[in-house]
């Protein structure tokens, strides 16, 4: 089995493999420490039967790295493994298609056996989840997915700039998670600004906020300084 592992930090990185040769010592781990690094190795086209990867990391974070999968149709389970439990990081996950979200607060021998959940085909999220979990399994969409007062709809790429702008992504680093060029962003940006009726990044992510477009993950680092996209 290949597994592909993202963590910024070194140590976490080497226990977790460590504790990975206790699922299977024949498990083949990929481990990158960015997830700039982790989709370029994707888009080389490598084949891996599992990812697990830390939420919050420097750049382009866990989410990014979820939504960089789904925009590339790679149908790999994907385990969050996060020092965070609260449940607007967990929910987030879960609206972009993470099969696990494991705190690294767990006893080991808890990681192990969600992570084994996982491999074996199943989904492993915290009890308190378990019935929005259940119907999302189900397919329904507990998240919505009509088309908004501003013509944007979820899965839409403008939509999903708008998000990624939110999380302090760079066009750069939205270009590398969407699949689209730095020149398709700017784009984007810019209709954005028009559709929201704003003129730079700040202010279209807090009438976007205001207006209940997007998920407020953690505090936005958008710079306020320029007007244009």
């Amino acid at each position: 089995m290949n597994i592909l592992m993202v963590e910024d930090h070194r140590l976490v990185a080497d226990a977790m493999q460590v504790m990975l040769t206790e699922i299977d010592p024949s498990i083949n781990i990929t481990a990158c420490y960015s997830t700039q690094h982790a989709l370029s190795i994707i888009d080389t086209g490598r084949r891996f039967e599992l990812v697990l990867t830390d939420l919050f990391m420097p750049g382009i974070d866990g989410i990014g790295l979820l939504v960089g999968l789904n925009n590339r149709d790679k149908q790999i389970p994907v385990v969050v493994i996060s020092g965070s439990d609260d449940d607007k990081h967990i929910r987030l996950a879960m609206e972009n298609g993470a099969s696990g979200f494991i705190p690294k607060t767990l006893p080991a021998a808890e990681m192990i056996a969600g992570i084994r959940k996982v491999i074996d085909g199943g989904r492993f999220f915290p009890e308190r989840f378990s019935a929005l979990d259940s119907q999302m399994s189900r397919g329904e969409k507990p998240f919505g997915g009509n088309q908004n007062a501003s013509g944007l709809r979820p899965g839409q790429k403008q939509l999903q700039v708008l998000q990624l702008m939110a999380d302090g992504n760079s066009n750069k680093q939205i270009s590398q998670i969407v699949g689209i060029s730095e020149a398709t962003v700017k784009y984007h940006t810019s209709q954005l600004f028009k559709l929201l009726g704003v003129k730079n990044r700040t202010s279209c992510v807090r009438e976007a906020q205001q207006r209940g477009l997007i998920n407020t993950f953690e505090e936005s680092t958008t710079p306020d300084i320029t007007t244009t996209p």
